[in-house]
């Protein structure tokens, strides 16, 4: 959820309602920090969720979208329920590979600089102080379990959803370097890319967030 606060108010000011919840080991939810089970799991939870909101709202086209990890988790929703869902947006993709992933030592602690993350004082500000965000776990051996098989699964099944595709990517991520999400831009039926000039991975919670907000409400 803290990846959504800031472009949830933007948002909210398209008329556009935000249905999130907290993956297991993130937020309020149970679970060892960090860790979000498998991809089942998030996949699961994500079509949960979808059924409530379709439920409170059964007239209102409903958009899945996700960021970073969440990203992957809402391609694979999309695969898995596609009629469900009038398009996809999506955050710091991480469709493919990361290099540091595979070079990264799970034995040392994955840790981000703030100044990594967004240049945003405010969502700083919240990474420090509020006991629901965090900047390290123990994710590298997490990430490692998790991404290779969902890499597979998108590489052969990504390419045939039939859903438009928004990818609103920081120019600087250096966790998913957009590179990633560009590559994929000559594989998917119906993509849009939009790179946030100077933003770093959480490009949702930039300065320039109102900006990113004002391209989701317009896909």
């Amino acid at each position: 959820r803290h990846q959504q606060a800031a472009s949830a108010r933007v948002l909210g000011r398209h008329g556009v309602d935000l249905w999130a919840l907290d993956h297991p080991g993130h937020g309020l939810s149970d679970g060892t920090r960090g860790d979000v089970g498998d991809f089942t799991d998030v996949v699961t939870n994500a079509c949960t969720l979808t059924a409530l909101a379709a439920q409170q709202t059964p007239d209102v086209p409903l958009v899945i979208a996700g960021h970073s990890l969440g990203s992957v988790g809402a391609l694979l929703t999309a695969i898995e329920d596609t009629h469900r869902y009038r398009a996809v947006v999506v955050s710091g993709a991480a469709p493919d590979p990361l290099p540091w992933l595979n070079e990264a030592d799970s034995a040392q602690p994955f840790e981000l600089e703030l100044d990594a993350l967004s240049a945003d004082p405010t969502y700083r500000d919240e990474l420090v102080n509020d006991p629901l965000a965090f900047t390290e776990a123990d994710v590298v051996a997490v990430l490692s379990r998790l991404f290779p098989p969902a890499w597979q699964r998108l590489d052969a099944e990504l390419p045939e959803l039939r859903l438009p595709i928004l990818a609103v990517h920081g120019e600087h991520d250096a966790i998913a370097p957009p590179t990633g999400i560009l590559g994929w831009r000559d594989r998917l039926p119906q993509p849009h890319v939009e790179i946030i000039d100077g933003a770093a991975p959480d490009a949702l919670n930039e300065v320039a967030h109102r900006r990113v907000a004002d391209h989701i409400a317009a896909h």
